[in-house]
């Protein structure tokens, strides 16, 4: 999701003093959270003409688990790279879809009358995002350390939401936090500042979105189970607003080339798709300058819709063509099965909208992000990347030197990615389902 920030300045007294806490049940010097699937029907849109992008609904959210208080009360929020605050409790009642709203309604709630370490900042402030709105109040609570009973991360500031517009969720924004874009600690800041990891780094493998076991979420540490090949290392790209240096610190990262391999095995480059790229977890799709986005219609013989995305046949996600994603000496090859998604049920599209704008800059969402496997590094403003494969866990932990990751190396065969993610609509044309695993293979 991509924040407006405030136009004032958030100063805040934090209570209490830094605690070093003894990790239970996790391994010592990081932190991991599943990364749940939750899935929506594109239904029942609530527009006044019910003609809407469908891109921007969210079908397939990627969300973590939070206990937050004493005792603890269970909440779950957007896994959000493109933004930097947490905040939770959304206005059910606005969210985009009928569907949307009953995943919210079960999604739990924070209640601060029923925490008794509640302290309430007297802060109110909105968030805006690329889609929807937040109006939050300032809160400082305890986080319940996953597989602990009773260590938990104390005096996180985080919002409480009073009034959101088109969310579903709440929003775990893990982007720069302190020093960068706030005057307080994100979640990210205070796991390092608490002593819970060594380093303010952390890796994420979304996992296939036909994939039942869902991904992870490790501050502090990488698995090296969740990708092949070694990690490649790149620069986190200062802020790329229309071209200035100012604003907001993103994780951004210099992308080389956009093409396609066709079914056939027949690879093409695009023209002109060297440009700054945004890694975002909360975009549900990837956001392309307007001549990629052309391309790709043709190379697909894709449709554009009314609604302003790109329509494909549905039997097309189980061929075994890719979309190519190129940084530096590598090459994320993004599969049919995972760039296609399935809206309604006889409509499919390609997970990418027109970036407007007078400067060539690329956000790559969830359509893009589900095939990589990367590590952010706040502490050395490094970005690592590998491509995405599920071969079971192995989590290793983090230290803060500069290149620290480059000494791991996945331990999943590239062809493993078949088992991780395998189309469930492959039975649409079983023939093709063949060539697919021989390409995956390859």
């Amino acid at each position: 999701m991509m924040l407006a920030l405030a136009d004032f300045q958030l100063v805040f007294t934090l209570v209490g003093a830094a605690l070093a806490l003894p990790m239970s049940g996790t391994k010592k010097g990081l932190m991991s959270f599943p990364v749940l699937h939750k899935r929506s029907q594109a239904l029942n849109l609530r527009t006044k003409d019910n003609v809407v992008a469908l891109g921007n609904v969210s079908t397939l959210s990627y969300l973590i688990r939070l206990q937050i208080g004493t005792p603890p009360q269970l909440v779950e929020v957007v896994l959000d790279t493109g933004s930097f605050e947490l905040w939770v409790d959304p206005t059910c009642a606005t969210a985009a879809t009928e569907s949307q709203e009953e995943k919210c309604n079960a999604s739990g709630r924070y209640v601060p009358s029923m925490s008794s370490t509640y302290v309430n900042k007297g802060v109110i402030q909105h968030i805006g995002y690329g889609k929807g709105g937040a109006e939050i109040s300032y809160a400082v609570d305890d986080i319940l350390v996953p597989g602990s009973n009773s260590e938990a991360l104390r005096n996180v500031v985080f919002g409480v939401g009073l009034n959101t517009n088109e969310l579903a969720w709440g929003v775990g924004g893990i982007g720069h936090g302190y020093g960068f874009n706030l005057h307080y600690n994100n979640l990210v800041d205070e796991l390092h500042a608490q002593g819970i990891t060594q380093s303010k780094a952390f890796s994420i493998g979304l996992g296939g979105q036909y994939s039942e076991a869902g991904g992870v979420i490790i501050f502090g540490g990488v698995d090296t189970m969740k990708f092949s090949g070694k990690l490649h290392k790149f620069d986190n790209m200062p802020p790329q607003i229309e071209g200035s240096k100012e604003g907001p610190w993103r994780y951004w990262i210099q992308m080389k080339s956009v093409g396609v391999t066709t079914p056939n095995s027949v690879m093409s480059t695009y023209e002109y798709s060297t440009m700054p790229a945004l890694l975002d977890t909360g975009s549900t799709w990837s956001y392309l300058p307007q001549h990629i986005f052309d391309s790709l219609q043709d190379d697909f013989n894709a449709t554009l819709s009314e609604d302003g995305s790109l329509e494909v046949p549905c039997s097309m996600i189980a061929q075994p063509g890719t979309v190519d994603f190129t940084f530096g000496e590598l090459t994320i090859q993004v599969p049919y099965s995972e760039f296609i998604s399935q809206l309604e049920p006889e409509y499919c599209a390609l997970g990418i909208l027109p970036r407007k704008g007078p400067y060539d800059r690329a956000v790559l969402g969830d359509s893009f992000l589900r095939s990589a496997y990367v590590v952010f590094d706040q502490t050395n403003q490094h970005l690592y990347m590998a491509s995405y494969r599920d071969c079971g866990t192995n989590e290793q932990t983090l230290s803060g030197e500069v290149g620290a990751a480059l000494n791991l190396t996945g331990q999943c065969h590239t062809g493993l990615r078949l088992f991780a993610s395998i189309p469930m609509c492959w039975v649409i044309a079983p023939s093709a389902f063949v060539l697919w695993v021989f390409a995956l293979l390859l």
